[in-house]
């Protein structure tokens, strides 16, 4: 194996238990939902995506985060950190005041403690969009 395959799968292994702390922390409102994480750098920007959702897709919330470490004078894992931390601020606030609080559709830059990150999320119903994909894609209903 590779040295970076070794380092995707120790993030994969650090995402997963990240996932199942989260799952942990909030398991009193999630129901029957679940939390995936997925991380990836691209140039000097680090991109997080935790998702929160049910197995049959029809709540789908991809709440996104991403940081310039570079700009920041950041490593990567403090940057990932520090973006996880603001991430997790949010599911605590959006969880537990009844699921009322939203990100904004486009990127929106915070700033904490003098570091700027931007996040953005929009809760979707993936089973009902692909059962109506299914339904317009059938040519006799629509003559």
């Amino acid at each position: 194996m590779s040295g970076q395959s070794n380092q995707q799968a120790a993030q994969s292994e650090r995402n997963q238990t990240i996932a199942s702390l989260l799952e942990r922390k909030y398991g009193a409102w999630l129901g029957r939902r679940y939390f995936e994480i997925d991380s990836r750098i691209e140039g000097p920007v680090l991109n997080v995506t935790i998702l929160l959702r049910d197995a049959d897709k029809s709540f789908y919330y991809p709440i996104e985060g991403r940081i310039n470490f570079g700009d920041q004078d950041l490593a990567v894992e403090s940057a990932k950190d520090f973006l996880l931390d603001f991430m997790d601020a949010y599911i605590e606030e959006f969880l537990s005041g009844g699921e009322e609080t939203y990100l904004t559709l486009d990127w929106s830059t915070y700033d904490c403690d003098g570091i700027e990150l931007q996040m953005r999320g929009q809760i979707l119903n993936l089973r009902l969009e692909s059962m109506a994909d299914e339904l317009m894609s059938r040519s006799d209903i629509l003559n």
